[in-house]
């Protein structure tokens, strides 16, 4: 068991101490979107290599993980104490109890411990990589800044989010990769049948 040493949880400050954190997250949710998008991050990662259904997978994917970066990004603002920043693989979990890091629940590989003094420091930084994302002129580059923000939002998001709220995220989720699935094969479907009328037509005139 490792102790740490964690701040007083920001509730003793009053409530409205994490308003400045709140209003400069949705100034950063603004500047995530402008950099961020057009965003595919499997095309990325393929780059100028295209492998079948590269461009389904983003359009599936892609929305989700930008807006729950989104998301997470006013999630870690609105944070009052510490918790720890950690990877889910399954078994018993590390949390922060009384300034001590304790195993129990679902397991994690322990990262390290966001505090709420780290906000700024954060945020700050973030601002600075976006701004070069967006006006550096490199695509590339855009690519290599943007998505290693959207990895530590997800990370300390993910943290940051009460179980109950990703349980209840997850479920919305699937629905909505149900109906969005549903409607991909319908256009499939469609433009398969319109290539077979059109090839009938062809086969016609000749």
């Amino acid at each position: 068991m490792v102790t740490v040493n964690t701040e007083k949880p920001e509730a003793a400050f009053g409530s409205s101490s994490i308003l400045p954190r709140r209003i400069s997250s949705l100034a950063l949710v603004v500047l995530l979107y402008t950099a961020a998008v057009p965003f595919s991050p499997l095309s990325w990662l393929t780059g100028p290599v295209v492998f079948t259904g590269t461009y389904f997978l983003d359009r599936v994917l892609a929305g989700i993980i930008l807006f729950c970066a989104f998301y997470f990004q006013w999630a870690i603002a609105s944070l009052r104490a510490a918790v720890v920043v950690s990877i889910p693989t399954g078994g018993s979990a590390t949390q922060l109890r009384n300034g001590r890091m304790e195993r129990g629940g679902d397991s994690n590989v322990p990262l390290w411990v966001w505090r709420t003094s780290d906000y700024w420091h954060f945020a700050l930084a973030e601002a600075a990589v976006l701004l070069i994302a967006e006006f550096g002129g490199s695509e590339t580059m855009r690519r290599l800044l943007v998505a290693p923000v959207i990895l530590v939002l997800w990370l300390v998001g993910w943290a940051a989010t009460p179980a109950s709220l990703k349980k209840w995220a997850w479920d919305h989720i699937k629905v909505y990769l149900f109906f969005l699935v549903l409607d991909e094969l319908r256009n499939v479907g469609l433009g398969a049948m319109q290539g077979m009328a059109g090839g009938q037509r062809r086969r016609r005139q000749w």
